[in-house]
């Protein structure tokens, strides 16, 4: 019985330990860690698990039998027989870098753990053979991120995501920047609360703002003043983002941290150079070598029409319209000898032609490399216009003294001519003589005539001086007219009220007056309207800016206008000087306009013309007013004494640049805001935007793009009672009728004094 027992215990013990057996084979083979056996008095290879076979190429069989030391790369036998005397003495070995090689020559990094246990009643050595290949390559690549991490100019802080306590969250690691930038070094930062590095000027809405994104878990970023250890403030921009693990969990906030203090003073003082800046009359700009914008004061606003806003991030050739080419070579002049200086013809948000004295000046890195160009661009449109006017004069005079030389021997030519035709007249009888002399005579005369022009011209020959009261003129031009010009010519005159008399020669202002009425009656080859008027005018500086022989004070002024072909702009410089003409050679000498600015200048006027090309032409001479005599008064009120403007805004449109300059001039000068536009559709766009701040719209209505006319239409639909003040060279009857037939508005010909302007402003504005 007790026989039988044991042998049943027998029994199950060795079905316990087949059953043993099986599992740890299973185990064995289903590893994820290579298993050797190895025989403790060998050290050789008894057993392999399937994941070593697979990890290093070998089969089983390739394996068992072999050292450890014959599956490292340099065969060590030494690396077995040291094994087996450590494990015999302990028990336990680990390697934890020990290099196996496959059977394909690659190198493995393996961590190598040996342990001695007894079965079956012997010792067996089971090695655990574990991969890190993988984990060093990690490791490795931590260990370069640690150090360029340490190696960043700028601060890198990592902090905990969840408060422990009050104060806040934890910092759990910082780099060596911090500890430069701070003072403080990682072990007294690590553990804080970012807080400790704050201070009486921190900004506390920033950091309200960061608590905000902490808790909500997004990326922010801020400016903050901290403090170091030794109590200076320091500026810093920082950047914080959330870090989430697989789960998605927040497990830690990362802060980058750029020193910006020095930046900061920088940008505190280019403000304070920009304020500076900013008061200039000059345009001031700085861009980049390819012409790129990234500085604009409010001098180039005033003088170009662009917002900074607009002209940042533009290229300056493209925005100002310059010549791409000439841009080229100024930029090119610029880089390679560090400045230029030139004109350069530009153009304005509104389209108006601007002549810019610009200074171009390179400005360097330091390490002396290009890097940007400072421009300061002068206005000098208005001192071109007045060099151009003093280069006409000049011209002008050279020519009048030519003249006056070749007029003196022609006379000398014609004398002798004129003095024979009497003596052979009275020396012949015969007719075809006599008529052949007749036509001589004629003929020498009429030379003699335009000679005398020419010296007119140059030396503005004096008669005698005498009080003349032009409406007497106007009588006696108007039965020379009516009798000698074309019934398709109508005639209208005009000098009503009290006309100030001039001290003139009077058959010279006939001349003038008769000159340029046939002049006009040559424009005019298909019929029209003729109209002379007589007024008197008070000029004043506003006036005297556009012309430099006007100078301040009273005229009489001779207006004479046609409704013919006007005078094309290339023409209009030279219609002054002697024998210019657009005419047939049998139709006209090109003296006739040149004898009126003789006469004109020699009395102390001058003249100003307007003509557009199919719509007629008008020219304004101005003589001054007698001093004493029938007629003179007293002049206008003084500047301090004109009405004044109540800050108003005026939306000023006109195609001229210097009439458009002049008049915003004159308006903010007397207490006006104003704004310009250069055509119909620019003041149309200014005023939809501006329409309940603007008061009044002074308008020429002859312009490009679109007309008064269509601009008044479309300002009347968007506010029947718009305030309109109509202006225009174009004088004459008709023309003048119609500009004043239109829906809004009174109408001012041009030219027209401050006092006049002035005081139609603020009878429109008062509704009187």
């Amino acid at each position: 019985m007790v026989l039988e027992k044991k042998g049943n215990l027998l029994e199950r013990v060795r079905k316990d330990l087949a059953s043993s057996e099986v599992k740890y084979r299973r185990l064995f083979e289903a590893a994820k860690d290579g298993i050797l056996i190895l025989n403790r008095c060998t050290g050789r290879i008894d057993d392999v698990n399937p994941f070593l076979c697979e990890l290093l190429g070998f089969s089983a069989q390739e394996m068992i039998g072999k050292t450890v030391g014959e599956l490292s790369p340099f065969r060590d036998t030494v690396i077995n027989h040291a094994m087996l005397e450590h494990l015999q003495e302990s028990g336990y070995i680990r390697y934890e870098n020990l290099p196996l090689q496959a059977k394909d020559g690659r190198r493995i990094a393996v961590e190598f753990v040996c342990n001695v246990y007894e079965a079956d009643g012997a010792d067996v050595i089971q090695c655990n053979v574990r991969d890190i290949t993988e984990r060093q390559r990690v490791e490795r690549q931590l260990a370069l991120m640690a150090t360029c991490v340490d190696n960043l100019n700028d601060i890198v802080i990592i902090t905990d995501a969840e408060p422990v306590d009050e104060p806040g969250p934890r910092i759990v690691m910082v780099n060596k920047a911090f500890e430069r930038i701070s003072g403080y070094s990682k072990e007294e930062a690590i553990g804080r609360s970012p807080r400790f590095l704050q201070g009486p000027k921190t900004d506390r809405k920033a950091l309200d703002d960061i608590l905000q994104a902490r808790a909500e878990k997004r990326h922010i970023r801020r400016r903050v003043i901290n403090y170091r250890k030794d109590g200076t403030e320091y500026c810093l921009e920082i950047d914080i983002v959330p870090i989430f693990n697989d789960a998605g969990t927040c497990t830690h906030f990362a802060g980058t941290e750029r020193d910006i203090t020095e930046d900061v003073k920088a940008e505190e003082q280019i403000a304070e150079q920009a304020e500076l800046l900013d008061k200039a009359r000059d345009a001031i700009l700085v861009r980049d070598l390819t012409g790129r914008i990234s500085y604009w004061n409010q001098g180039a606003e005033r003088l170009y029409g662009w917002t900074r806003e607009e002209a940042v991030g533009r290229l300056s050739f493209e925005l100002l319209s310059i010549d791409p080419g000439a841009f080229q070579e100024l930029n090119a002049i610029t880089i390679e000898t560090g400045e230029w200086t030139g004109q350069v013809a530009q153009t304005s948000k509104d389209r108006r032609a601007l002549s810019m004295e610009g200074r171009c000046t390179l400005i360097r890195n330091t390490d002396g490399s290009p890097k940007a160009v400072l421009v300061i661009s002068t206005d000098i449109s208005e001192r071109k216009k007045l060099e151009s006017q003093l280069l006409r004069a000049q011209r002008m005079e050279s020519i009048g003294t030519l003249a006056g030389g070749i007029a003196h021997d022609l006379n000398n030519i014609l004398f002798p001519i004129m003095l024979s035709i009497g003596i052979l007249r009275k020396a012949s009888s015969d007719p075809e003589t006599l008529g052949i002399l007749a036509t001589v005579e004629t003929s020498a005369k009429r030379g003699a005539d335009i000679v005398r022009q020419v010296l007119t011209f140059a030396r503005g020959i004096e008669g005698e001086r005498v009080e003349v009261q032009p409406k007497h003129l106007l009588r006696e031009l108007e039965g020379i007219i009516k009798d000698t010009f074309p019934k398709d010519i109508r005639l209208q005159l005009s000098a009503t009220g009290i006309i100030w008399t001039i001290l003139a020669d009077p058959t010279q202002m006939h001349q003038v007056l008769l000159n340029l009425c046939l002049n006009a009656r040559d424009a005019m080859p298909n019929g029209g309207t003729l109209s002379v008027s007589l007024k008197n005018s008070m000029i004043d500086e506003h006036y005297g800016v556009s012309n430099i022989d006007a100078k301040p004070g009273r005229y009489l002024n001779l207006c004479v206008t046609d409704t013919g072909t006007g005078i094309a702009p290339g023409n209009m410089e030279r219609i002054f000087e002697p024998f210019f003409t657009t005419k047939d050679p049998n139709k006209g000498t090109g003296l006739g306009l040149s004898t009126v600015m003789g006469i004109v200048k020699s009395h102390g006027g001058f003249v100003n013309v307007y003509s557009e090309l199919g719509h007629g032409t008008t020219f304004n001479v101005y003589f001054p007013a007698s001093t004493s005599g029938a007629g003179a008064l007293e002049a206008s009120s003084s500047v301090d004494q004109l009405p004044r403007g109540n800050g108003e805004l005026v939306l000023v449109v006109d195609d001229e640049p210097s009439v458009l300059t002049i008049t915003n001039r004159t308006l903010q000068r007397f207490g006006y805001k104003t704004v310009t536009a250069s055509d119909g559709a620019d003041a149309v766009a200014i005023y939809a935007q501006r329409k309940g701040e603007i008061a009044i719209v002074v308008a020429d209505m002859m312009m490009p793009v679109m007309d008064g006319a269509a601009m008044i239409k479309a300002l009347t639909y968007m506010n029947p009672s718009v305030k309109i003040l109509k202006v225009s060279g174009l004088t004459n009857g008709v023309g003048r009728e119609e500009i004043a037939r239109g829906r809004a508005g009174r109408f001012l010909a041009k030219p027209f004094t401050a006092e006049t302007l002035l005081k139609t402003l603020r009878d429109i504005l008062e509704n009187r």
